[in-house]
């Protein structure tokens, strides 16, 4: 927590039990956070958001079933409706009015369908290394393993189809394939005991770029142009969601413009500091540009 920045802590009632938030600094246009998963907790993922805290509430939570959140012992309850239902009851029992919404990966993919499918008053939305269409992605995915030196594709994904994902090589090219496409500069470092991988089995299944779970299929492209929300489509250079898929996301809505971040791949946010720093100002600089443009925006005419 950043020094006289007042941090708030506690939980609210969602569908299937009631889910961890934290809420931080104040004033301004509040920002949501919503993590990537699904089956990860936000902590410490968001941290390096904290220094927005300074010019506007920050709030982030944990997803039911992980982090400090109450945990899911029913998988029925696994579906992306019930997540929407989620952000929404979320959304409204912290009284968050017209938000900014940040929705990285995962949570980005909640972003876009529920802006697609809710018609949300939300101030903005940051699609952050997020997908449209689960199966488009594991095809560009598998080709960035391909390109990858030392047939990562074959010991990943190859390995899984054969049944041979106890052999210790298959997670050191898991290695190799991560620090080329999701965190290049630095490690992540995850508790445990915050993760739910029965809830990334359910949902994902095998990895990112071999989906067998509930999330097989998954595609919201034909909904995007029904979208309202100014929003920012935002990735990385080296991105696994990679910068053609995320550029014809926001050719599809109305009020959108894409960047793409020098020198980052999936998580920016969790870069060595001078990247990690360049990708939230790209966030903040974004949320001061929507602002000002709706306060110079003319009033509406009867």
């Amino acid at each position: 927590m950043r020094g006289g920045t007042s941090m708030r802590e506690g939980k609210v009632s969602v569908p299937g039990g009631e889910v961890w938030y934290r809420r931080t600094g104040g004033g301004g246009v509040p920002l949501l956070l919503v993590h990537g998963g699904p089956g990860y907790p936000s902590d410490p993922l968001f941290e390096a958001f904290e220094p927005l805290a300074d010019e506007r509430e920050v709030i982030w939570y944990d997803q039911l079933g992980v982090g400090r959140s109450d945990p899911i012992d029913d998988v029925s309850l696994l579906t992306v409706d019930r997540f929407l239902d989620e952000l929404g009851a979320v959304s409204e029992g912290l009284g968050l009015e017209r938000p900014h919404v940040y929705g990285h990966s995962w949570g980005a993919m909640l972003g876009l369908q529920y802006a697609a499918e809710r018609n949300p008053g939300w101030t903005s939305l940051i699609c952050a290394n997020g997908l449209a269409s689960v199966n488009r992605f594991e095809a560009e995915v598998r080709d960035l393993m391909r390109a990858l030196p030392g047939d990562v594709l074959d010991r990943t994904y190859g390995r899984e189809l054969r049944g041979e994902t106890n052999d210790p090589d298959y997670w050191a090219a898991q290695g190799e394939y991560v620090r080329a496409c999701v965190l290049r500069t630095s490690m992540m470092r995850l508790d445990p005991e915050l993760m739910s991988m029965p809830t990334f089995r359910t949902m994902i299944g095998h990895a990112d770029y071999h989906i067998t779970g509930t999330l097989k299929g998954w595609d919201i492209f034909g909904e995007l142009d029904r979208i309202r929300v100014p929003t920012l489509v935002l990735g990385g250079e080296f991105d696994e969601c990679v910068p053609a898929h995320l550029a014809d996301i926001a050719d599809r809505i109305p009020d959108a413009e894409h960047v793409t971040q020098p020198g980052a791949a999936h998580m920016g946010y969790l870069e060595e500091p001078p990247l990690r720093r360049a990708y939230v100002g790209l966030v903040r600089d974004y949320m001061a540009r929507v602002e000002a443009r709706t306060q110079h925006s003319p009033p509406e005419t009867a």
